[in-house]
């Protein structure tokens, strides 16, 4: 039995092409997914190990030093299973601006706070510091980019004084202890060994992931370190008279383990659960001494898993039409083939098979081509992938590839193929064997349309909820009656369900609705293709009735993807373009450049706006105030300056000449529409603000920003007042230079030299390199291209059903085309009278699902920005790029039938002749 099916695969490959295109293209973007979500984690995670070692930091924090029991931790620790290395270090902590411990030098009257650092001299963490092998006792050593490095001069003797208690004695009894030192040298530190040294591992870590440069902005500084025996040596003086220090040391434990051992970027799960178990040992060992670790690996498989696991639900979710497209188009060419198949199935009956026999053979059959269509669905969805993301290479792809989606993709593909001819093969094996007998006819099953009419109901009603902008959430009951309740968690769930088949209801109960059941519909194309090509149209318009399923088929396909098509690319470039936007609006202009301390804000301004590329700069302050809307943040603005340099779109503010307005007098202001409409605040009334123990009185000269009738959450900012507002130093919480760049603008230039001209500069945000770098992030912009390559697999899916089912009709229909040929019909008319009825349907489909994509999409785009509190509005942008796409989408749509049908016209205008199909 099954060597027949074996031997019916090769002997009759043709009629087996259908199926196996249909299957290896779904497999092909379902095993794409699956090794896009797998080669994007471990990409990520090969960049993240490879940039540090550090894996777990435990620490002790405001402990007395000489209860740590530092080396007994670390000696116990390095025993552990699967731990390569440990060393550790104590730091100190500033409680606040100048709150360090406290540095005296030799000519320089006030003390200045620093940071201190103090590691074994023999530690490997002093490879971090250039052109030191080992630190040398009684020394200190000054961090190069420390904000009074040049003070120190190598050889010179320096105090370090830290403030002490008793603990459980009188809070006034503060008496400062001190130490001296000599100053080793100002050296070198690199980021490793500074983001320890002030705990920023985990923005370092998040800088490696995101590309966001933050391990290279190093605020403003203090830092110095020495070796851990002469800082102890002194903080055991101290606690030899009972005191302690006020400042606040932590010590730390800083571990790597056994990467090769415990990572598997096969198994991220399996491999958080291993570390995690090496976590939990350190945590028991260092738990007595007041040791609590924190597990950095463990946290970057967490993250990375789980944004690995969304990828691929997201875009599998997205991706679902194109399954089921390809489920439906093998539904239809198992059909037709198992169709042209009958004279075979009733020889196997009259040879002793029986109909069981007969159905698993036509299962077996599908079993083997689902397998060759999995492993060719692997193999060109993984020499796909690099082309979409450009950050990873083949052999990455391969090397990446679990064996989960290997057997995952296998057992998706002969799913959908079982699937696909299950109810075909029932249907065929059930024939008596005097009709299997007999040559193969078309089978128009009209069916009731009813079912048709029940699912475009249902489908246009979830279109029309979005198109109206309503929820079910909104009609939520209040009353606790059961009745009630049941009624309306059944019709929530049943709109949940349709928000994902909506339009697959409509396109189907459309198709078949007004193809299969209305014949005026027919009449009303064939009136129209008759004012196109006269009354050869009438052949068309005959032929359209009698293949109605058929011709419904590829109407629906042809309907879903380029519904789908729309809703995905326009999604995706409606994605793109809020977050170019919002990217600007978190700018704030062209360029915004961050500062670590706002006293010099417009002196680094007027050195700004001189730097070559720049065209203006201007400052902009940011503080938080009290309302009547509590809390609220305030910034400080001048007006003129920041009306030209700001990001603004057109809608946002209301009210006429506001910036000139507004620069007339510190008191007038602009508030946010949101707070205003809370507020019940019009234009020219006052607004309240409290700021410490005063009160300030605005007058409201416009509003900005957007409100959507809904919600209480006020807007960030929700005030801008004038720079001339008297502002004290102190309850300023962060100022920046908003830029605006000249046209043309060399980015990296620029921003090199603005960060060049002070200490003070944090860094430099460019709006257009940020949106760039964002769009090629892998981490971040990888499920996006995936799912704009699912469109371009449902237009090759959809287009290999329509080229399929045109041709399977086209072959039935060889008879009647060369009787017409042999009656003096010209290929021309011939063609002519096949385009009609295949090209009218295709366009109506194309009109049905174009219009229902942008309907929905549009829907969408509303509840978005109902449903969220932003400034900034999402909308519906087609970009030349988007636009681009779709015209691809629509020419496959229209090839595919074109094609198929001039074949078929020369093949029969050059041999008119005809046989039976065996």
């Amino acid at each position: 039995m099954y060597s027949y099916a074996l031997k019916r695969l090769t002997r009759g490959r043709g009629i087996f092409l259908a199926l196996f295109l249909s299957v290896a293209l779904a497999a092909t973007l379902f095993s794409g997914i699956l090794q896009a979500a797998d080669s994007v984690g471990a990409s990520m995670l090969g960049k993240a190990l490879g940039a540090t070692d550090i894996d777990i930091v435990s620490s002790a924090e405001d402990r007395n030093l000489t209860r740590t029991s530092l080396a007994e931790v670390e000696e116990a620790i390095s025993m552990l299973e699967h731990v390569a290395w440990v060393e550790h270090l104590i730091r100190s902590v500033e409680l606040g601006p100048g709150e360090g411990m406290e540095v005296s030098l030799p000519g320089v009257n006030a003390s200045m706070p620093f940071t201190i650092v103090a590691i074994a001299s023999d530690s490997s963490l002093v490879q971090g510091m250039e052109g030191l092998d080992r630190l040398e006792p009684g020394k200190i050593y000054v961090a190069e980019d420390s904000v009074n490095a040049s003070l120190f001069r190598e050889g010179e003797t320096v105090t370090l004084t830290v403030p002490t208690y008793v603990p459980g004695g009188s809070i006034i009894d503060i008496q400062k202890r001190s130490a001296q030192f000599t100053v080793g040298g100002v050296v070198g530190v690199d980021d490793r060994l500074f983001s320890i040294a002030f705990g920023r591992y985990a923005d370092f870590l998040t800088s490696l992931l995101t590309d966001s440069g933050l391990a290279s902005r190093r605020p403003l500084h203090q830092l110095i370190l020495l070796s851990e025996e002469s800082f102890l040596e002194w903080m055991h003086e101290i606690y030899a008279e009972h005191r302690r220090h006020t400042r606040v040391l932590i010590a730390e434990t800083v571990i790597g383990l056994e990467r090769e051992a415990l990572v598997d970027p096969w198994n991220i799960e399996g491999s958080w659960s291993r570390v995690d178990t090496v976590y939990e040992r350190v945590n028991g060992l260092g738990a007595r001494y007041g040791y609590v670790p924190v597990n950095y690996l463990g946290e970057l498989l967490n993250v990375l898993g789980g944004v690995s696991s969304q990828m691929k639900t997201n875009t599998l979710l997205v991706a679902a039409p194109v399954f089921f497209t390809a489920w439906y188009l093998g539904v239809t060419v198992s059909d037709i083939s198992l169709g042209l198949r009958r004279r075979e199935i009733g020889l196997l009956f009259t040879r002793g098979f029986t109909h069981g026999q007969a159905f698993y053979v036509f299962l077996f059959e599908a079993v083997i081509i689902s397998l060759l269509a999995g492993v060719v669905g692997i193999l060109v969805g993984a020499a796909i992938i690099p082309l979409v993301m450009p950050g990873l290479s083949i052999a990455q792809v391969f090397g990446s590839v679990s064996p989960v989606t290997l057997v995952a993709s296998l057992l998706f593909s002969c799913a959908l193929a079982v699937s696909a001819i299950y109810k075909p093969a029932k249907r065929a094996v059930n024939l008596d064997i005097v009709d299997a007998l007999m040559e193969y006819q078309s089978e128009e099953e009209t069916g009731s349309w009813h079912e048709a009419a029940l699912a475009l109901l249902l489908g246009l009603y979830s279109v029309a909820m979005l198109v109206v902008g309503v929820t079910v959430e909104q009609f939520r009951p209040e009353a606790g009656n059961l009745v009630v309740f049941l009624l309306y968690s059944t019709w929530w769930g049943v709109d949940f369900i349709l928000s994902y088949i909506s339009p697959i209801l409509i396109f189907w109960g459309a198709s078949k609705l007004f193809i299969q059941h209305l014949p005026v519909f027919h009449e009303v194309l064939g009136r129209i293709s008759e004012r196109l090509v006269g009354d050869i149209a009438i052949f068309s318009t005959l032929s359209s009735r009698r293949n109605a399923r058929r011709t419904a088929a590829y109407a629906f396909m042809a309907a879903l993807i380029l519904g789908y098509g729309v809703s995905v690319i326009g999604g995706i470039a409606s994605t793109d373009d809020f977050t170019e936007r919002i990217t600007k609006i978190s700018i704030g202009a062209d360029a915004s450049v961050w500062l670590f301390d706002f006293e010099d804000a417009d002196a680094i301004r007027d050195k700004v706006a001189g730097v070559e590329g720049v065209a203006a700069a201007t400052v902009e302050t940011l503080f938080d105030a009290e309302s009547i809307v509590g809390t609220i943040p305030v910034r400080v603005i001048d007006p003129l300056e920041w009306r030209e340099i700001a990001y603004l779109e057109e809608e946002w503010i209301e009210g006429e000449f506001v910036f000139e307005i507004m620069n007339e007098t510190h008191t007038n202001a602009i508030l946010g529409k949101r707070a205003a409409r809370i507020t019940d605040v019009e234009i020219g009334m006052p607004w309240l603000m409290g700021l410490g123990d005063k009160v300030h009185t605005f007058t409201v000269v416009g509003f900005f920003g957007r409100d959507s009738g809904t919600g209480e959450q006020i807007q960030n900012p929700t005030l801008y007042v004038p720079d001339t507002f008297d502002l004290r130093e102190k309850y300023v919480s962060l100022s920046r230079i908003l830029v605006k760049l000249e046209e043309g603008a060399d980015f990296p230039r620029v921003k090199a030299d603005i960060e060049a001209l002070d200490p003070d500069i944090q860094g430099v945000d460019i709006a257009e390199e940020i949106v760039e770098n964002t769009s090629n992030n892998i981490l971040l912009a990888g499920p996006r291209k995936v799912e704009e390559l699912g469109v371009y697999f449902a237009a090759l899916v959809s287009s290999v059903g329509i080229v399929l089912i045109v041709s399977t009709t086209l072959r039935i229909r060889l008879k009647e085309l060369t009787v017409m040929a042999i009656r003096g019909f010209s290929s021309r008319q011939l063609a002519v009278t096949l385009l009609v009825e295949s090209l009218g349907m295709t366009l109506f489909s194309m009109a049905l699902g174009l219009g229902v994509g942008l309907v929905t999409l549009h829907g969408e785009v509303r509840l978005f920005n109902a449903a969220v509190t932003l400034m900034l509005e999402r909308r519906v942008v087609f970009p030349p790029s988007a636009q681009l796409t779709l015209l691809v989408v629509v020419a496959l749509l229209i090839i595919s039938t074109i094609i198929p049908i001039l074949f078929v016209v020369k093949k029969v205008s050059e041999n008119p002749t005809w046989r039976t199909h065996e």
